[in-house]
């Protein structure tokens, strides 16, 4: 029997859209079968931080992040995105773990209500769904 979990790892920041974004996933079905750990991070800043930690000490079988950025009245919104986005690319192409990229950004407060929505079109349902065939396609190419 495989002893590895799937990792959620979400943001706080917004933490009422990322709850729905993990309320998200886990209607996933097949999600709900598996053992599964969410890990629930101060901002999207660090998600990618404890990606590698579970990477580095963990034996994760999917790992699937979930957060929100919303963009203010500042270039933080750009900057962040910029940082969560090349670091968890970075970090899936060096693993061999699938990793599932599921952080909105979003212009405003509502556009993100409406990704983080319940039901098949939340995002956090799309990102599991994701994650999951992807975790089926790295089983089958691998050596």
């Amino acid at each position: 029997m495989d002893s590895r979990k799937i990792y959620i790892i979400a943001s706080t920041f917004y933490e009422e859209l990322s709850n729905e974004l993990i309320v998200g996933a886990k209607q996933q079905t097949v999600l709900n079968d598996l053992e599964t750990e969410i890990i629930k991070v101060p901002g999207a800043f660090e998600i990618p931080g404890m990606v590698k930690q579970i990477l580095d000490n963990k034996n994760p079988k999917l790992i699937i992040t979930l957060g929100v950025i919303i963009k203010g009245e500042t270039n933080h919104f750009e900057q962040i995105s910029d940082f969560v986005f090349n670091s968890i690319s970075k970090l899936t192409i060096s693993s061999n773990i699938p990793i599932a990229f599921g952080v909105i950004s979003a212009q405003n407060y509502e556009q993100a209500e409406e990704r983080a929505s319940t039901g098949r079109k939340n995002k956090g349902y799309e990102v599991a769904s994701a994650g999951l065939k992807m975790l089926e396609l790295y089983e089958e190419y691998k050596k």
